[in-house]
Parts: structure tokens; C-alpha cells; sequence
């Protein structure tokens, strides 16, 4: 009876006031059903004002470039850029909902076009290839997992090592060498052949978006990752495994990471030691700039595509209207900074 209720009482409500566990922490038994995660396929609140910024912004570079924003060959590039950023950030926006983090993205990506990239050098095809860059992401996923769970590491310590690590691999892999022995055909398939109007990689990124929003909107699983993330030690008295949970949300994002170097290489046709360098950056502030909750527990994939977006859509309008490329680097940390610190204002607010 006593370890019944002890299951009841939540971490954070010492008064011993009986609480269930809903997706976003402890709720009041008041008879009314646990609060769910947001529905991240209506645009609300924080996702209204991304998509107004975002229009704002596609106006600006519209009419600032002269039209050759507008240009199909441009608009390609902006989506097929998306697309490749979209994809780990989907992942890195799950993970983060754990209160977890991953900054060795960057760094796995170069590796796994290294390694898929040695493969098409050796002659291998470009079905051969495919579950070489998917299972060698999953892998590298799977041993920050296991660094941050089983070495109880804090995810941002066990990653920064890990990005140092798979860098040095990136060089011994390729020796310093740059591999342009990739299929001309991976480029045909992923960049310019079409469906409708949207390049194939975009349509990938959609599809695995929506799968996203599924899952964390009506599947257990989604309802695990939001209460892993506001309270872990709730979720854990709730019967919740976070050890499993943290599991599948790193191996999938290394997974993601691994289907990234894939289409990378079909818009960059070489692997280069460079690959991937900056690239956690674009993920990272796409799913902050989105509203994902770097505490975890709050954010929607919806505001991760609208992120995602608004990101490239600056990184292009400086390549078109000529300004310094090292702004884009100085406008990418400040939209991290200002979200951060919006985050964090409106969480203290909420706590008052």
C-alpha cells in the first residue's frame, strides 16, 4: 500500500497531495484526463509568430535579391538545404524533449559520408551503400547513448567528446583525401528528379516529419519522450523505462544523421574532411529557434520544420544579396542566443 502510493506522490509535490503522471509531468486527479502533448500540426503561439518571421523574412529576400530568389534553381537549393537539415533535426528535437542533447551531429555526419563515401570509391552500389550509411549513423548514435546512460556522462560532456573522436576518425578514414567517386546517379535520385514540385529529398523529410508528429502526438512512446523531459524521476515512478527511451532517441537521431550523409553526398558529390563542420549549428538552432525547450519536455516538430526553414532561408538571402559569408555565422549564434534566452524568460515567468 505504501509503495502504491509513494508511486502516486510526485518528486516536485512534497505536500503528498495524490497526483497522476500525464505527458507533461504531474497532473491534479480532478477527474479531467492528463494534458497531452501540444498538436504540432496547427500552427499556435510561438509556431503563429514563426510563420509570420518566416514570411517576413522570403518577402525581404524576394524583393532584396530581385527576383532571384524566386528562381526555381534557388528555390531547389533552399528546399533540397532544408531537407538535409530537417531530417537530424527531427531527431535532435526528440532527443532534446528527453532533456538530453547531442553535439557530435556535425562530426557523425562527415564520418558517415567518409565511411559511405570509401564504399562508392570501392565500387559498392547505391543499394549496398544505403544500410551502410543508416546503420553506421545508428551505431555512433547508439554509443553516445550508451556513454550518457551506462557512463552516466552529462549528454553534452559525452558528446563533445565523441565529436572530437569521430572527427580524427574522418581524417584516418579518409587520409586526407577527398572521394569523388560518387554515383552520379545518387544525385539524379535525391536532388533533381522530382515529385510533383518538391525535390525527392524534400518529400523524404516530409514524409519522416509527419511519422514524427504521429508519434510523438498518439503514440506511448511520444507521450514517454514529454514526460521523460519534464520530470524524469515522475516519469520513472510512473513505470516509464527512461533508459529505453533515451536509447531509441539517440540511435534514431544517428540514424537520421546517417540518412543526412547519404543525401549530402547527392548534393555534394565528395567526401571531404570538412563535411559536416558547422553543421550541428544549423540543427541545433533550427530546433531552439522552433520553440523546443533545450530543459526538455516542450517543443513540436512543427516548430522544428518552421525553424529549420527560417534558417536556411537567411543563410541564403546572404549568398544572394553578397553579403560576407562569416555573417552567416554571426546571425546563426545570435538566433541561438535570443532563443535560448526567450526560453528561459518565459520558463521563469510560468514558475512565478
Amino acid at each position: 500500500m505504501q509503495e502504491t502510493d509513494a508511486k502516486r506522490m510526485s518528486v516536485d509535490n512534497p505536500a503528498g497531495t495524490p497526483r497522476t503522471i500525464g505527458a507533461f509531468g504531474p497532473a491534479p486527479t480532478t477527474g479531467r484526463p492528463a494534458p497531452r502533448p501540444p498538436r504540432d500540426y496547427l500552427p499556435r503561439g510561438r509556431e503563429g509568430l514563426l510563420l509570420v518571421t518566416l514570411a517576413i523574412l522570403v518577402l525581404a529576400a524576394g524583393f532584396g535579391s530581385h527576383g532571384a530568389f524566386w528562381s526555381r534553381v534557388n528555390l531547389d537549393n533552399l528546399l533540397v538545404g532544408s531537407a538535409i537539415t530537417l531530417i537530424p533535426a527531427i531527431g535532435m528535437t526528440v532527443v532534446i524533449l528527453t532533456g538530453g542533447i547531442d553535439v557530435s551531429t556535425g562530426s557523425m555526419l562527415g564520418l558517415c559520408t567518409a565511411i559511405g563515401g570509401t564504399c562508392f570509391a570501392a565500387g559498392w552500389s547505391i543499394a549496398a551503400t544505403i544500410p551502410v550509411f543508416l546503420l553506421s549513423g545508428a551505431a555512433f548514435g547508439l554509443i553516445n547513448a550508451l556513454l550518457i546512460i551506462n557512463g552516466r556522462i552529462p549528454p553534452v560532456i559525452a558528446t563533445l567528446g565523441t565529436l572530437s573522436i569521430y572527427r580524427m576518425f574522418v581524417f584516418i578514414v579518409l587520409g586526407g583525401n577527398w572521394i569523388t567517386q560518387i554515383p552520379p546517379a545518387l544525385t539524379m535520385i535525391f536532388v533533381v528528379d522530382h515529385l510533383a514540385f518538391l525535390p525527392v529529398v524534400a518529400v523524404i523529410a516530409l514524409v519522416l516529419l509527419a511519422a514524427g508528429m504521429v508519434f510523438l502526438r498518439y503514440f506511448r512512446w511520444g507521450r514517454h519522450v514529454y514526460a521523460l523531459g519534464n520530470n524524469e524521476e515522475a516519469a520513472r515512478l510512473a513505470g516509464i523505462k527512461p533508459e529505453r527511451i533515451k536509447l531509441a532517441a539517440y540511435v534514431m537521431l544517428g540514424l537520421l544523421t546517417g540518412l543526412a550523409a547519404l543525401l549530402t553526398l547527392g548534393q555534394s558529390p565528395m567526401a571531404q574532411t570538412s563535411t559536416g563542420s558547422g553543421f550541428v549549428l544549423q540543427v541545433i538552432a533550427a530546433v531552439v529557434l522552433g520553440g523546443t525547450a533545450l530543459s526538455g519536455g516542450r517543443g513540436t516538430l512543427l516548430g522544428t520544420l518552421l525553424g529549420t526553414l527560417i534558417v536556411q532561408v537567411v543563410d541564403d538571402a546572404i549568398v544572394l544579396l553578397h553579403i560576407q559569408p562569416f555573417w552567416g555565422g554571426v546571425a546563426l549564434g545570435a538566433v541561438i542566443l535570443a532563443s535560448i534566452g526567450a526560453g528561459a524568460k518565459r520558463e521563469a515567468m510560468e514558475t512565478r
